[in-house]
């Protein structure tokens, strides 16, 4: 059978779909995508680690599945799709830095749960995406990882933390990545990058450790809100041994998302910078306005809202010190962090 071409730009599902349909070869695909990295990522920085050898192998297993299943139906949503992982999570034989020069680098033993629920779906990991240390900046400049740059102007940052995976969806490296927010880690590379970025609720996606008091949520980087919604009925599923994990949902993500909206839904908008003395980029006001036209045309109505926020001042120290602690709690002591040169926390280096 002669195989069509692959466009590394096409979404998810609909790779997924060709290769279920077996236009496509889940090796072509993978070939696809390391051939993009080995041209691209010298110059991106996307990827902290690769391992093509695992990634054939895995994709050479899902072609074997493709060939063995006696229906379409009986391979997994994803089947064969690549995807890397930000370098946060645990994949069984890889290391895990969190972006840190600090870090042990000795694999890991077994993938965090996140990850086994990506594997359960048909994806093939497909390295680790670069982040900044431990994920406490919205770019990534640092000895351990290097400088991440946006794929549509390289003198400029994808965003962060999650920077390799915004890079890694915009260049056509991967057709969409993991990603994790706690304080704009997926929301931010996607803006930077003109991705499809969710960061979805707190719990939704439960994950093995407890991170910055569920403040951090894994979910992914995309080209389309149908990949976005098809990729979240796969993660989100309620454990009961999770600190904060709500019942499974009975609906799909997937078919509310191709589904019209009801009409009349009554709609709150916030054009208002949260942080005083930082303005709202006059082009990021003018995409909401054009969103709020074009809802108030399907029927909907527009209304003004305000976060229930404390004082900035309060707001901002807060959060601040919350996230620069988290890379001393019970990690690394300051001497081996790049934050440690920068940052004056009072903290002592023997009792890290």
């Amino acid at each position: 059978m002669t195989h069509s071409p692959v466009d590394p730009f096409t979404p998810a599902v609909e790779l997924a779909a060709a290769i279920r349909r077996k236009e496509v070869s889940p090796v072509e695909v993978a070939d696809c995508y390391l051939r993009r990295m080995d041209g691209l990522d010298p110059r991106l920085n996307a990827f902290c680690h690769r391992a093509d050898a695992d990634v054939r192998k895995a994709a050479a297993a899902a072609a074997d599945a493709v060939a063995r299943a006696s229906s379409p139906d009986d391979l997994p949503p994803f089947h064969g799709v690549p995807l890397p992982v930000k370098d946060f999570l645990d994949v069984a034989g890889w290391p895990t830095t969190y972006g840190s020069a600090g870090a042990d680098r000795t694999p890991a033993a077994a993938s965090d749960q996140v990850v086994r629920r990506f594997v359960e779906a048909g994806f093939v990991p497909l390295g680790k995406t670069t982040t900044s240390e431990f994920g406490s900046l919205p770019f990534t400049e640092s000895e351990a990882l290097g400088i991440s740059r946006n794929p549509w102007d390289p003198g400029r940052t994808p965003g962060g933390s999650s920077s390799g995976a915004g890079a890694a969806v915009a260049a056509g490296m991967a057709p969409l990545a993991h990603a994790e927010d706690g304080g704009g880690s997926i929301r931010i590379p996607a803006s930077c990058n003109g991705l499809v970025g969710l960061k979805p609720t707190r719990g939704l996606v439960a994950r093995a450790a407890v991170v910055v008091e569920g403040l951090a949520a894994s979910g992914v980087l995309t080209r389309t809100v149908a990949d976005t919604a098809a990729t979240l009925d796969v993660l989100v599923r309620h454990d009961p041994a999770a600190w904060w994990s709500p019942p499974t949902p009975r609906g799909s993500f997937a078919e509310a998302a191709g589904n019209d909206a009801p009409a009349g839904l009554r709609v709150g908008v916030l054009t208002d910078s949260p942080v005083a003395g930082i303005p709202v980029d006059p082009a990021c006001a003018a995409a909401v306005e054009l969103t709020l036209r074009a809802l108030e045309a399907a029927g909907h109505r527009i209304v003004d809202a305000r976060l229930p926020l404390p004082a900035t001042d309060e707001l901002v120290a807060s959060f601040t010190t919350l996230w620069n602690a988290l890379p001393w709690s019970g990690r690394r002591p300051p001497v081996d962090l790049d934050l440690g040169h920068d940052l004056d926390l009072g903290l002592d280096p023997g009792h890290g």
